[in-house]
């Protein structure tokens, strides 16, 4: 029998995520202790998707987009850049906690320097994890700048003005200790840790970046784990599809646009072809036409999931 998760979307707290699955007919449900799921819709009979592409402007997306709805979705689980935020802003916390009962002056210094440093690559990181999420590094003109990235953060809701002038200002200080030099006091570095920890928790509670986008609508078939291995079903289109994919060889976004049970034309455009305001748009309008995405696999069961759906471009 498949395991299958339905995690609270973009804004929920992160679940924990095992052979996750998605059978996009019908929402079944996992207790959390791991209990047996209820029945799901995997098809009898499996079909083969065929799938016809006609490249297209992110403007004529925009149109299509507004002239169709559903509800539902299936996203992929985001994994963090290299190790992930959580490891230096442990070391930050526990560097600036012993710089409190140091007595060596010397010391202490090296200690709030360092907890301050890793504060801040903690922040970057959960930053690019987010810029990751939503595909930003995939389009045109991916933010490059802290200062571009957290107004890409502010425009796709994951924090306001207010928190981004609270960061701005902690930051600074932390620039201070690296560019000018300069050894923080320990009420400094104190005080520096103690917000971004508190401001990072705040965020991902509000809104998680190991959950992103993919799929906009519902569709029959879905993955799992058999005898050998993972498989994917395809079972009938069952609405028009909006898809914001982040695989390779070439990422790309568009909508899928069924012709009876099995044939489907895509129009899209890659990625690369996606302004940074473009990509926003696409997203925002994808939310507002379908709601949030209602669950998460990972990115290998997506993968094998897409190319049973037909939506490898062609070359």
């Amino acid at each position: 029998m498949d395991n299958l998760s339905s995690p609270p979307g973009y804004g929920g707290r992160s679940a924990a995520i095992t052979n996750l699955c998605r059978f996009s007919a019908v929402l079944c449900y996992d207790s959390l202790l791991g209990s047996r799921p209820v029945t799901t819709t995997v098809p009898q009979k499996q079909l083969t998707a065929k799938c016809e592409f006609e490249v297209a402007s992110a403007d004529d997306l925009f149109d299509a987009i507004e002239s169709i709805a559903g509800r539902y979705g299936q996203g992929v689980v985001v994994a963090p850049p290299g190790a992930g935020p959580d490891n230096p802003l442990s070391w930050s916390i526990q560097e600036v906690n012993r710089a409190g009962v140091e007595t060596d002056i010397l010391e202490r210094g090296k200690l709030c320097t360092n907890a301050m440093l890793n504060a801040r690559r903690a922040l970057a990181c959960l930053v690019d994890w987010y810029v990751s999420r939503d595909l930003a590094e995939l389009c045109k003109n991916p933010p490059g700048s802290p200062k571009q990235k957290a107004e890409f953060l502010m425009r796709r809701g994951v924090i306001d003005e207010l928190t981004s002038r609270v960061l701005s200002r902690a930051i600074e200080k932390r620039n201070r200790v690296e560019h000018d030099y300069i050894v923080p006091e320990l009420d400094t570095a104190e005080d520096v840790v103690e917000l971004l920890r508190r401001t990072m928790t705040t965020i991902r509670q509000h809104s998680d970046p190991s959950f992103g986008p993919w799929i906009f609508g519902i569709f029959l078939g879905g993955h799992g784990f058999g005898e050998n291995g993972r498989y994917a079903t395809f079972g009938g289109w069952s609405e028009p599809l909006v898809v914001i994919s982040r695989f390779d060889p070439r990422p790309w976004a568009g909508v899928v646009l069924p012709d009876g049970k099995t044939n489907a034309l895509i129009r899209y455009t890659t990625l690369a072809d996606v302004t940074l305001d473009q990509l926003l748009h696409l997203l925002s309008l994808a939310e507002q036409k379908f709601g949030q995405v209602s669950s998460f696999s990972d990115t290998q069961s997506c993968q094998l999931l897409g190319r049973e759906l037909g939506f490898t471009l062609p070359q």
